[in-house]
């Protein structure tokens, strides 16, 4: 995992407006909840950053869009990702995100640990 910033780990409530922040280097992620059986976390994009493709080999993924629009590779589908859209990741399937819009992208995730 690159550099993230934990912004809880034991609180159940998380405003998410005081933890979306974007850098021109790189994307940001930051964990916001961890438990013994899942993981949320937090990814905001610039436009022209995103996340390479990659799989996971135990674990499913559901993404959400909560602002900006981008491209979201999945297998061998592309999705235009909007706000409000929810998007399933099956374990060991390649996915990707790109922010080729011009605006900034925030998504969050959810994954069973």
């Amino acid at each position: 995992m690159d550099e993230q910033a934990e912004a809880t780990q034991d609180s159940g409530i998380v405003r998410l407006d005081d933890v979306i922040e974007f850098s021109v280097e790189k994307r940001i992620r930051k964990r916001i909840f961890r438990t013994d059986d899942i993981v949320t976390e937090l990814l905001c994009y610039e436009p022209g950053q995103g996340t390479p493709m990659h799989h996971h080999i135990k674990e499913d993924e559901v993404y959400y869009v909560l602002q900006g629009r981008g491209t979201f590779t999945v297998g061998e589908r592309k999705f235009r990702c909007q706000p409000r859209g929810l998007y399933l990741v099956p374990k060991m399937v390649k996915h990707g995100i790109e922010n080729d819009a011009d605006e900034r992208l925030v998504m969050i995730f959810f994954k069973k640990r």
